[in-house]
């Protein structure tokens, strides 16, 4: 009988907002290869990328309405489908063009994934049950950018760049099979809503004068802004910069991976024990001091394990963060947890969108812009963090 409860609904959570998370570090090995590929520029692989995440921002205006209105396996159901198709049209193709229009409906079918991962856990009642089941879902989401870079690595070895939009379309069948037998409807008839736009409007505006959910969302903005910047462009700089061979970068950047995991890891096991609003001060502390150093470094040329180190902290940061933010935000929603979770997730995504193309057009053949990016994204949480710690 499937529970809201137990390993394996807290592992299909983190599946779910794995998706997104899989579908873009899995391609940082490969982007300066597909570029290569279509006789494009390098900066052209941050395209893939950007492009994923708006049309991750399209699809979130449609997913949580959607489950609020229908409950949360049916639209979970469709979109996931539509994931598997979107990348297996990525991996047939010999169009730029077209590629880049898979990865949009990657986006927006993947969307889904984080969406609903959210609003499910703040079906759970909200406090310290739904912190705790999105950051045990963040633990199991770590093993996305642990492993997907270096997937990408080894497929690369061996095998063209279209091996891995066939491990994504893996993935998505496996997301799908998953929800199928261990996740329940957390939205039964009874709580399902059909509002008007009128009432809808006004539910919205006050959760969008709801300092809760305001702060917490900035936070998961500013997070990501910093983290995509490095999706779109870290691969380019260690390339060029410091003529890292690509097959490496996948090895690289599972440290950051690892680092990610420590961080959902401490968010996990310590906000039961010490509050979430101890640890979210920990990470934006932590996160500030990342930003200062990257500041820093902009005005130097690091060796690459120095510069790798701010990053590195950054991610840590980034893991204890992301998961505890977001269920501070989703706590006042209540009943419109659906509708709640896309504003967040669209937010999030115009600012990994921006975080990605910022980087790529500060880019000028150094590391300064993925240190000012990231850097300005750092000292950003804090400035957040201490306007707001009061709500968070």
């Amino acid at each position: 009988m499937k529970r809201t409860e137990g390993a394996a609904f807290v592992a299909t959570l983190g599946a779910l907002l794995a998706m997104t998370a899989a579908s873009n570090d899995i391609m940082v090995p490969a982007q300066p290869i597909i570029a290569r590929a279509f006789a494009m520029p390098e900066a052209a692989g941050a395209t893939m990328v950007g492009m994923f995440s708006i049309g991750y921002g399209a699809g979130l205006v449609i997913w949580g309405p959607l489950s609020d209105r229908f409950g949360r396996l049916t639209p979970l159901y469709l979109a996931t489908v539509g994931y598997i198709l979107a990348s297996a049209a990525c991996a047939l193709t010999d169009s730029f063009s077209v590629l880049v229009f898979g990865r949009f409906m990657q986006g927006f079918m993947g969307g889904v994934g984080p969406t609903l991962a959210r609003a499910i856990s703040r079906d759970l009642g909200g406090g310290t049950r739904t912190a705790q089941a999105l950051s045990g879902a963040t633990v199991v989401q770590g093993v996305a950018p642990v492993f997907a870079p270096l997937l990408a690595s080894a497929l690369l070895i061996f095998l063209d760049w279209r091996s891995v939009f066939w491990a994504l379309a893996v993935l998505g069948l496996t997301v799908l099979m998953s929800v199928k037998l261990f996740v329940p409807e957390t939205l039964p008839p009874e709580k399902r809503s059909a509002p008007s736009i009128g009432q809808t409007g006004r539910e919205m505006r006050v959760l969008m004068v709801t300092p809760g959910f305001l702060y917490g969302t900035a936070m998961v903005m500013s997070v990501f802004f910093g983290y995509m910047a490095l999706l779109g462009m870290g691969a380019a700089v260690t390339e060029s910069v410091y003529e890292l061979p690509p097959k490496w970068f996948g090895p690289v950047f599972t440290v950051n991976s690892v680092a990610y995991v420590l961080g959902a890891i401490v968010a996990n096991r310590l906000a039961g024990r010490f509050g979430v609003s101890t640890i979210i001060k920990g990470g934006a502390l932590t996160a500030g001091a990342s930003g200062v150093f990257l500041l820093a470094l902009s005005a130097m040329t690091p060796p690459l394990v120095v510069l790798w180190a701010g990053v590195v902290v950054y991610v840590f940061a980034f893991g204890t963060l992301l998961a505890l933010c977001a269920a501070r935000g989703l706590e006042p929603a209540g009943a419109i947890a659906g509708s709640a979770a896309t504003i967040m997730g669209l937010a999030q995504t115009l600012f990994s969108a921006a975080g990605i193309f910022m980087a790529a057009s500060l880019y000028d053949g150094s590391h300064r812009s993925l240190c000012w990016v990231m850097g300005a994204s750092g000292v950003a949480l804090f400035l957040i963090w201490s306007k707001g710690r009061k709500y968070l």
